[in-house]
C-alpha cells in the first residue's frame, strides 16, 4: 500500500507541531538522486554545519518526498542531513524529552522527478552547486526531455547560460577534471567545448602551459589573449602597418631571417632580421633616411 503522511503520523513515525517532524531514522538518502560532488569543499562545509548544529545553531527544514517503503527521501538538505547525523554521533542534544527521539522539521515537496531535480538546482540553502554539479542537473533535465529554454525558465536562467553548462556537462572527462581542479573556470571550459569538441581537452592543457610560463595557476580569458599590449607597442603595429599598405610593402622570410621589400619589386633590404617585425623598422628607417636626402638642398 502506498505510504503517505497522513499514514506516517498515524504511525507516530512523524508528527505535526507548527510543521511536520519526521524521525531522523526515518530520512533516507535516495540513491544517484543528489548532485551534490563529495570533494574536500563538501566535507568542509558539513563540518562547519556539524559544529553550528553542536552549538545550538538552528537550520532550515529538509524538504522530503514521501518513500513508498517507509519514511521520506530526502529532495533538498544532504547537506544538513550529514551534519544531523553527525553531531548527534558527537552527543548533541536534540532528543525530544517526551519520547526520547531526533524529530526533524521537514517540508512535503510535490512534483515529478524533474521537478525535484530542478528543486535541489535553484535551493541549495546554505552552500550554491558548482558549475559541474549544476551542468549534471542540468542533463538530467534534458534527460527528462526539457528543452534549453524550458531549463532556462524554471530555473530563472538564461538560455545561453543553460547551454554553456550543458556543453561542460558534455564535455570529456579531461575538461570537467580541469574544471575540478580549479585550473580553468567553468566558463572558460564550457566555451572551449562548445566550439573544439573532443579537442577541448588538448585546447586547454595547451593554454593551461601558456598560463604556467605567464606565471599564473589557472587558464582565463587574460592568460589565453596573452598581456595586455601597451599604448607605445600598439601605436609602433599601426605605424608599421600604415607603411605596410601605404609602400605596397612585402615581408619575405628565407633561411637567413626577414627581409622587406617595397616600391619597385626588387630586394630593399641587404640584411636578413630575426622577426617581421624588426625588418619592417628597418625598412621604415630606411625609407625615412632616404626622404630626408632627398629634401636636403642640393
Amino acid at each position: 500500500m502506498t505510504n503517505s503522511i497522513r499514514k506516517m503520523l498515524a504511525s507516530k513515525e512523524a508528527k505535526r507541531v507548527h510543521a511536520v517532524q519526521v524521525l531522523y531514522e526515518s530520512i533516507h538518502i535516495e540513491p544517484g538522486f543528489n548532485l551534490r560532488l563529495a570533494d574536500d569543499a563538501l566535507e568542509e562545509s558539513i563540518e562547519a554545519l556539524t559544529l553550528h548544529i553542536l552549538s545550538g545553531g538552528k537550520f532550515p527544514p529538509l524538504e522530503v518526498r514521501i518513500r513508498d517503503a517507509g519514511g521520506v527521501w530526502i529532495v533538498d538538505g544532504h547537506r544538513r542531513y550529514a551534519a544531523i547525523g553527525r553531531a548527534l554521533a558527537r552527543g548533541a542534544d536534540l532528543r525530544n524529552p517526551e519520547d526520547g527521539n531526533v524529530h526533524i522539521h521537514v517540508v512535503i515537496f510535490e512534483g515529478n522527478d524533474a521537478d525535484r531535480t530542478a528543486r535541489i538546482i535553484t535551493s541549495a540553502a546554505g552552500k550554491p552547486l558548482t558549475p559541474m554539479e549544476i551542468a549534471e542537473g542540468y542533463k538530467r533535465l534534458r534527460a527528462f526531455g526539457w528543452t534549453p529554454s524550458h531549463i532556462a525558465t524554471k530555473v530563472g536562467k538564461t538560455s545561453e547560460h543553460v547551454l554553456q553548462l550543458l556543453a561542460l556537462g558534455d564535455a570529456n572527462s579531461d575538461v570537467r577534471q580541469m574544471v575540478s581542479a580549479g585550473q580553468v573556470s567553468a566558463t572558460l571550459a564550457a566555451k572551449t567545448a562548445r566550439k573544439h569538441g573532443e579537442q577541448a581537452g588538448a585546447v586547454l592543457e595547451q593554454q593551461l602551459e601558456s598560463a604556467t610560463a605567464q606565471g599564473k595557476t589557472r587558464v582565463t580569458p587574460a592568460t589565453v589573449a596573452g598581456p595586455k599590449a601597451k599604448t607605445n607597442e600598439l601605436r609602433k603595429d599601426s605605424e608599421r602597418l600604415d607603411f605596410l599598405i601605404q609602400n605596397l610593402a612585402v615581408v619575405h622570410h628565407g633561411d637567413g631571417g626577414y627581409w622587406a621589400e617595397w616600391g619597385i619589386k626588387e630586394r630593399q633590404q641587404t640584411e636578413f632580421y630575426p622577426c617581421p617585425r624588426e625588418a619592417i623598422d628597418a625598412a621604415v628607417s630606411a625609407k625615412q633616411t632616404t626622404q630626408t636626402q632627398q629634401n636636403q638642398p642640393a
